[in-house]
């Protein structure tokens, strides 16, 4: 994890803390322009998944631009734009629909 910024450590920190389940960050930098990593987590209810999305975005809070997140009323696929990072929050029927980890499955995987 040396080679990643502070900021996403203490996400990955964070999101531990919270009880994250399959915890997964990928290195997108070689395919993609818009952001360097995707970290990927599960939580295990609606509550779970919005506690963990909550406490990534108090990180980022930043009154005068706002978070930019992406969610459903459900919390099945939480999203949330860190600029050097996309925090990716779902639970677990809808992360196994979407599969992130194939689609993205040239990405690099990082040590955590």
């Amino acid at each position: 994890m040396a080679d990643i910024p502070e900021l996403i450590k203490i996400v990955i920190e964070t999101l531990k803390d919270k009880k994250a389940e399959n915890l997964v960050v990928l290195d997108v930098r070689k395919l993609v322009n818009y952001t360097d990593f995707f970290i990927i987590a599960t939580g295990n209810s609606t509550t779970h998944a919005q506690t963990l999305a909550d406490a990534v975005g108090k990180l980022l809070k930043k009154p005068e631009e706002g978070l930019k997140t992406e969610n459903d009323p459900q919390a099945n696929w939480l999203l949330i734009d860190g600029g050097d990072f996309v925090l990716h929050v779902f639970q677990p029927n809808a992360r196994k629909f979407y599969g992130l980890e194939e689609l993205w499955e040239d990405a690099e995987r990082v040590e955590i």
